[in-house]
């Protein structure tokens, strides 16, 4: 075949690429098999960004036919399945400001937080201008972190409690009443009762870290997402089946929030999803991605609630030293 001929061809073919990946990334977005974790590791609109590149080369260089029609199908799969275009679409929409949380319509707010603190922020310089009444952190060095957090945030007013071993924390604006470790892995539960009587069940989770080989051309990569996923559904199930057995969930209230090391599309999520809230997909506005602090392109760090709270507002925030992006978010009490 002539090289004319061929370069007659090659924006079908482009056309015909896009195409078939478009097929590809919607059944495996919509079904998440866990043989293609490598594959839906990645947030859509990143195949949608491979998908776009084909079809508007094809209409821009070639004035190619269906270019544009193959261009819309991809925009609106992007806009439709993103976890990104949900929160940006919600520029209207009351955001986390600086300062106390205040109240709702007369009801007192909760304002939680969750930071991975990657051994170098200060939780303080972090949180303090935001006055929140619990906070999760993870990959914290010290206990005495957690003191000198509770005595300025709180003048001594909170409680908390740390793991060594596993490198986190939890903080209140109130009274840890009881605490308990999940085993074998990196999360705590706590039962707190707030300053204004309220009682609540914590569980601060810190999930397997994410496999970061990238060479999809190799066997090896597709077994390790997708044996790495499966460690973190064990882990999440663990824990909640952890906090559903010892806690007095669901009578009280709950929270499970921290590093989940998962992109929000994953299925770990679907774990939460019966009984528990995602505050950011449900309020969040402005750019969710937590992960990686200069270029966040995923949303691994979550705050999720039970049915007895009510999610206000939430927003991740770029903070100066820490690798993840701190989430805040709003609550009232059902």
């Amino acid at each position: 075949m002539s090289i004319r001929r061929l370069w007659t061809l090659f924006p079908a073919g482009l056309l015909l690429a896009s195409i078939g990946l478009h097929f590809v990334t919607i059944v495996l977005y919509t079904r998440m098999p866990t043989s293609f974790a490598a594959f839906t590791t990645f947030p859509i609109w990143v195949w949608g960004s491979v998908g776009l590149l084909a079809s508007c080369t094809a209409f821009l260089f070639f004035r190619a036919r269906f270019s544009m029609l193959v261009t819309c199908i991809w925009t609106f799969t992007i806009f439709f399945m993103a976890d990104e275009a949900k929160a940006l679409g919600r520029f209207s929409a009351p955001t986390i400001e600086k300062g106390p949380a205040g109240t709702h319509h007369e009801s007192p707010v909760l304002r939680v937080i969750t930071l991975n603190c990657a051994l170098r922020t200060d939780p303080y310089e972090a949180v303090k201008d935001y006055h929140p009444d619990v906070i999760f952190l993870q990959e914290v060095p010290h206990a005495y972190i957690l003191k000198r957090l509770i005595d300025q945030l709180y003048q001594g007013q909170g409680d908390y409690r740390y793991d060594r071993r596993r490198s986190c924390g939890i903080i209140v604006r109130g009274k840890i009443k009881s605490s308990l470790l999940v085993p074998q892995y990196r999360s705590q539960l706590v039962t707190v009762e707030t300053s204004s009587g309220r009682h609540l069940e914590l569980l601060n989770v810190h999930l397997q870290q994410a496999a970061t080989n990238l060479r999809l051309w190799k066997r090896s990569c597709w077994h390790q997402h997708s044996n790495n996923r499966r460690q973190r559904l064990v882990e999440l199930h663990y824990a909640l089946e952890t906090l559903k057995q010892k806690t007095a969930f669901p009578r009280l209230p709950a929270i499970v929030a921290g590093d989940f090391n998962a992109s929000a599309n994953d299925p770990v999520y679907e774990l939460l999803r019966p009984e528990f809230t995602d505050a950011f997909s449900t309020v969040g506005t402005g750019w969710g991605n937590t992960y990686h602090r200069s270029l966040p392109l995923l949303r691994i760090d979550c705050i999720y609630s039970s049915d007895k709270l009510i999610p206000l507002r939430s927003r991740a925030i770029k903070l100066p030293l820490s690798d993840h992006r701190m989430v805040v978010a709003d609550y009232i009490f059902r």
